[in-house]
């Protein structure tokens, strides 16, 4: 029996689940096994791992080994050496473009659903937190000053706070292109990486990476190499940050620049450059007929905060938030 049969449950989720297991060679949580889909590119809570593990006890491919956690049986190996070996690939553009349909804020009212990143930090350090965020974004470095801080014990989509904890919600990017699309404007964001800043002013990209064909968040990827410098950035001029580049057709410029006008009046910047007509942007490749604009990625914040020390568990483009119930860090 084949898993996408069950339920109507998503099969790569159940075969990510399955693959953790075995790579882990050991009996596994779902707690841990939560973590390690998190760095795969799913974000998926501890509850749902639970409700999936359930599923897949059911289906005979898993077992529990008393308290330790679960184990593959014979009959989920076999499954797991059957499942596409590229049910990844292509995954995260996908994941992108579900939330930018979702996406609905309007930067005219002020209205609608808005992508954000969420970052798990323990309650002593938010008030350094929150100090290093309106930093960045005074910077210029961010994406927008609003956040939604979640307190412990409450939980958002998958996200659950857990006992001596904040959830920090930030806008991300995305919505930006989400916002585009929703003017009938295709976009297609196409790398991302890490951009130099020299004396306040920011330079080509050092590195990047395509989010076509990618089986990881490059952000993701970039976060969890720990090369960035955005402290430095932020505090001393000089360093290097997160950044994305989109593409849109050259004769949508003008629609392009009046919304982006919209959105910083709005309160949604981080815009860094709109090149021009299929020339590189900061470096990066531009497809013919079209225009790249680079902006920065909406988790420097937390990530220099990370640098400086603090202990932050993020995950980028992970929920849907309602854009009147966040505020301005002041």
């Amino acid at each position: 029996m084949k898993l996408l049969t069950k339920a109507h449950m998503s099969q790569r989720r159940l075969i990510e689940i399955l693959r953790v297991i075995e790579n882990t060679g050991t009996p596994i949580g779902a707690r841990a096994i939560s973590d390690c889909l998190s760095s795969r590119g799913y974000d998926l809570g501890e509850r749902a791992v639970r409700y999936n593990l359930k599923i897949l006890d059911e289906l005979g491919f898993t077992k529990k080994k008393g308290y330790s956690g679960r184990v593959l049986t014979p009959l989920g190996s076999r499954e797991l050496v059957d499942a596409l070996v590229d049910d990844r690939i292509g995954f995260v553009n996908t994941r992108i473009e579900e939330y930018m349909f979702k996406t609905s804020f309007d930067p005219k009212t002020g209205h609608g659903d808005v992508i954000a990143n969420t970052s798990i930090i323990d309650k002593a350090n938010a008030e350094e937190v929150f100090e290093i965020l309106g930093h960045a974004f005074d910077a210029g470095y961010t994406i927008s000053r609003r956040v939604l801080i979640l307190d412990e014990g409450e939980s958002f989509s998958n996200l659950e706070i857990p006992k001596g904890a904040l959830g920090i919600a930030t806008l991300c990017s995305i919505t930006l292109d989400g916002m585009l699309m929703k003017r009938g404007i295709p976009v297609l964001t196409s790398f991302a990486g890490l951009a130099e800043v020299r004396e306040r002013q920011t330079f080509d990209f050092t590195d990047l990476i395509a989010y076509a064909g990618s089986s990881l968040d490059p952000i993701k990827v970039f976060m969890g190499r720990r090369v960035t410098s955005v402290a430095d950035a932020v505090f001393k001029g000089s360093g290097t940050v997160l950044a994305n580049v989109r593409e849109v057709p050259v004769a949508a410029a003008t629609l392009v620049r009046a919304l982006l006008d919209e959105a910083r009046n709005a309160g949604l910047g981080g815009l860094i450059k709109i090149g021009e007509p299929s020339e590189p942007i900061l470096g990066c490749p531009v497809g013919a007929g079209k225009i790249g604009i680079a902006f920065y990625a909406g988790v420097n914040g937390v990530v220099a905060a990370e640098e400086l020390g603090v202990k932050i568990k993020t995950a980028p483009i992970s929920i849907l938030v309602d854009y009147s119930k966040t505020h301005e860090l002041k």
